[in-house]
């Protein structure tokens, strides 16, 4: 089968939407169908390209990242001269698409809770989506959750629904290794923190976090040093110097090679996101050996089973004492640890690009 997939996201530092691609690129060379796999990718994407996989991908490159209406004529463009047999973008597939088509949805947040987005975005990704997904002839969710939101939202799109889950790197394994902590260093890191990961964006409830952390001080628990690691995003400012004033270490966006490594030397990871298509965060981190507290909504719960502590992330005296918990309690971190890293066995890439080539027929 020859495949393209629209790969723009790839050097964009756009979080979980850019790992998926770098994972499913890894899992097809994996099964060995890179050659038969075509790129599009901007020049950000390229120089990215060298650090995810060793294979051999054909590429196009696109150009600078453009504006949306031309972005989206220029994959039509290339896909006539290419001609694929199917071709797999996110989000958004262009007005013609000359070939079978697939449509990978993160999430539907968008068009949940719109008043997490400014309002053109909030606008122009329900509008897009709605008509990739019209045109796809395969609409792949990332879990069970995303695909009940597509159902609740385009109950047309549920027959042709597929869930692919993500995978995990190999890289993300809980033995340490000897350059952990300078890796860290780089980024004004000291092994032992409370971590956040993600962009700084109002659903990934980063406030109420906030709030939980200065109320464990209140109650006089001496936490370790809290710190929030993703690229500042719309509506950040305010709470951002907050942070800053309550002594949050705020690193910037983390590059992949350097993850395992930040979750390894942390002593939790917290992720009290209020909405979340997957949550490939806390998969990760348990895969490292770090125990989880996560929201007990949205596809949290799928993507952790029991292998986290599980709280709802509107209760912040409830946040608070998950985390004094996990801080006080060897044996239930021990017992965490064990059970996470059973549990992550069944989050691969080899898988993830199995699954999807399989949602992809050629008949």
């Amino acid at each position: 089968m020859r495949l393209v997939i629209n790969a723009t996201e790839i050097g964009r530092q756009r979080g979980g939407n850019e790992s998926y691609l770098a994972g499913l690129l890894q899992g097809l060379a994996a099964l060995g169908v890179a050659d038969d796999t075509t790129l599009l990718l901007t020049p950000a994407g390229l120089a990215a390209l060298l650090t995810i996989t060793p294979a051999t991908y054909a590429v196009v490159n696109i150009g600078p990242y453009r504006q949306l209406l031309f972005y989206l004529w220029q994959q039509t463009y290339h896909l006539a001269r290419l001609r694929p047999d199917w071709y797999l973008s996110t989000f958004f597939l262009p007005p013609v698409v000359p070939c079978r088509a697939a449509v990978l949805v993160h999430d539907m947040s968008f068009r949940a809770h719109p008043e997490y987005f400014p309002r053109f975005i909030a606008w122009y990704m329900r509008l897009l989506t709605a008509l990739a997904m019209r045109r796809a002839e395969r609409v792949i969710a990332l879990s069970e959750f995303t695909r009940s939101e597509i159902k609740r939202f385009h109950p047309e799109a549920a027959a042709k629904t597929v869930v692919v889950w993500p995978g995990i790197d190999a890289a993300f394994q809980p033995a340490p290794d000897a350059d952990d902590a300078a890796m860290l260093a780089r980024y004004g890191l000291t092994p032992g923190y409370i971590l956040a990961l993600g962009n700084i964006h109002p659903r990934k409830n980063l406030a109420r976090l906030l709030e939980a952390y200065l109320l464990m001080q209140q109650q006089g628990v001496n936490p370790p040093p809290l710190v929030w690691a993703g690229a500042p995003r719309w509506s950040s400012a305010d709470l951002i110097a907050r942070a800053q004033a309550a002594g949050v270490l705020l690193p910037g966006f983390i590059p992949q090679s350097i993850m395992p490594a930040l979750y390894r030397q942390a002593v939790m990871l917290v992720y009290p996101s209020l909405y979340e298509g997957f949550g490939l965060p806390p998969v990760e981190a348990l895969a490292c050996g770090t125990p989880a507290i996560v929201s007990n909504t949205t596809s949290l719960p799928e993507a952790v089973g029991e292998a986290a502590l599980t709280v709802d992330p509107t209760d912040v005296p409830a946040l608070a004492n998950a985390m004094a918990r996990l801080l006080t309690d060897t044996d239930l971190r021990l017992a965490l640890r064990d059970i996470g890293l059973a549990w992550v066995q069944r989050f691969t890439w080899l898988a993830t690009a199995r699954n999807l080539l399989a949602a992809l027929p050629l008949d």
